[in-house]
């Protein structure tokens, strides 16, 4: 690896001064030799910089730190040469989105013509091929007419393939050694290559991926849909850079905008069966392959928001759909939820003790303490036996415990909506017992909600006391107030949920539904 300067990730640190390694993606506990401690302590500190190796220790525990997601690298910007890249964007009707990304894709270089009769094309822009995915008539011709006043490439299909059938036709088209995916309706930034195309430096790397926000279309701050896309889309992973990795903290990135390694892509690169979820399957094919993906929201990529609530809730159900053929590719990852039994001990005793009186207290906080003594006795246990500090097996018991208890929280607002829903309803009940023990379930559904709430209403606050006091910060977004900031949360939430249900009472697979249990690890 090479003299690099990495970054450590949000949620990466260290103990027993650089020893052990807490975070990463997916996330784990990693132990380190002595020689590498001190500079692993010094990148992972809380509020370090990007720290650049200096020898071959160093540069050794740079790799290792960067393969497991604890940091990632820090690269300058660097404008990909024109035969090194090329920009694939399938369409279906949408002539005037395309329209405004060709035009956006023009103004990033200078205007002039191109040895290869890219007449409109700036002489350093990437070439464009336009993927036509069995457009009616009169639209076809419109994107005829906008890819020659471009200078696009156009490819015909006769029949609508979907979106991955589209871009597989793409590639085909193309020749670069990289390529851009790009949906047509999405705007990306002028110097969006410049600095994801670096990356491509790292020979393990395949994938790179921006942050896709929604777009305020016109003047103001938008509608109220617009401005809860420009927050918290449903194409925004957030506003840490990640190793994506299926069970980390951001398990797929979307190929609404995504850059691939030509040589990393399986064959066929997108499922042709999939018309939802083609970019999970193929990210986890890469990296089951050994190939590294990375989401880096400093780049920002906007899309076009659907208009109405209608079709917006639809658009979110269509990504639920995606679950039951996701799963029956990559069995067991798409369960709502991986518990153990001792969470589901201490769960199953918090619920009888809200629920009052003498015997279920007795029983539930019974059940509540052996749940938390198996938790940490076994990873103390497990710990202890590998000659590791007992404190870190008690402190892995706790998060894995606030990991499962947040995993029971989103499936409540998303798969399991239902028993949300029924437990709010309940949480009005005349029966004390029963009303105290559903308010203890809407609380477990909305605990995960919490920080992104609170960060909408500190950011719309200090928009009201300050209007344009100058630039949000860069996860702000435009301001929404919390109560419609969750509102629309829960209802996005749903309608995914809803996609899921549906599809799989449709194809009688519910693995989909169930949660997976966990048996006690040994030894």
């Amino acid at each position: 690896m090479t003299s690099w300067p990495i970054l450590r990730t949000q949620g990466s640190y260290t103990r027993r001064s650089g020893e052990l390694l807490f975070g990463g993606s997916p996330w784990g506990l990693a132990r380190l030799s002595v020689p590498a401690r001190s500079w692993a302590r010094h990148v992972l500190r809380a509020g370090a910089g990007p720290v650049a190796p200096r020898d071959e220790v160093e540069r050794a525990t740079a790799r290792l730190l960067v393969d497991r997601g604890l940091a990632l690298p820090v690269l300058p910007p660097r404008t990909p040469r024109r035969e090194e890249i090329e920009v694939v964007v399938p369409v279906y009707g949408s002539a005037g989105s395309l329209a405004r990304l060709l035009a956006a894709l023009d103004g990033s270089s200078p205007d002039g013509g191109s040895p290869d009769g890219d007449a409109g094309r700036g002489t350093g822009a990437p070439r464009v091929t336009v993927v036509d995915d069995g457009s009616a008539g009169p639209e076809a011709r419109e994107i005829a007419r906008v890819c020659a006043d471009h200078g696009a490439r156009l490819v015909v299909l006769p029949e609508n393939l979907g979106p991955g059938g589209a871009r597989n036709a793409g590639l085909a088209a193309t020749t670069a050694g990289l390529v851009a995916f790009l949906d047509a309706d999405t705007l990306p930034s002028p110097d969006w290559l410049d600095l994801l195309v670096p990356h491509f430096t790292d020979p393990v790397v395949a994938a790179v991926a921006p942050r896709v926000r929604g777009a305020v279309s016109g003047p103001g701050i938008g509608s109220l849909l617009e401005r809860f896309e420009a927050r918290r889309g449903g194409l925004d992973l957030g506003s840490h850079a990640r190793r994506v990795a299926p069970g980390g903290q951001i398990g797929y990135v979307p190929t609404a905008a995504m850059v691939v390694r030509r040589s990393a892509l399986p064959d066929p690169p997108f499922e042709p069966g999939l018309r939802v979820g083609e970019d999970v399957d193929l990210v986890w094919r890469l990296v089951e392959a050994g190939w590294t993906v990375r989401y880096l929201p400093a780049v920002e990529v906007h899309h076009e928001v659907r208009s109405g609530l209608t079709a917006w809730a639809l658009r979110h159900a269509a990504y639920g759909s995606s679950a039951v053929p996701l799963e029956r590719r990559h069995p067991g990852r798409l369960a709502p939820a991986t518990l153990g039994w001792p969470f589901l001990s201490l769960l199953s005793g918090a619920l009888l003790m809200s629920g009052g009186g003498t015997w279920p207290r007795a029983l539930g906080t019974a059940a509540a303490v052996v749940g938390i003594a198996v938790q940490g006795g076994t990873q103390v246990r497990r710990f202890r036996d590998r000659g590791l500090p007992v404190s870190a097996g008690v402190e892995i018991a706790l998060l894995g415990l606030r990991s499962e208890a947040t995993a029971i929280g989103n499936a409540l607002r998303r798969e399991w909506w239902p028993l949300g829903a029924a437990a709010l309803v309940l949480s009005c009940a005349p029966v004390p017992r029963v009303r105290k023990a559903a308010r203890a379930v809407v609380v477990l559904g909305l605990l995960p909600t919490v920080p992104d709430t609170v960060r909408a209403a500190r950011h719309h606050w200090q928009c009201w006391r300050a209007p344009g006091a100058g630039a949000p910060e860069h996860d702000a977004g435009i301001p929404l107030d919390p109560v419609r900031h969750l509102a629309l949360r829960l209802g996005a939430d749903a309608a995914y949920g809803t996609g899921v249900i549906l599809t799989a009472l449709r194809s009688r697979s519910l693995a989909v539904m169930r949660p997976r249990l966990r048996r006690l690890p040994r030894g």
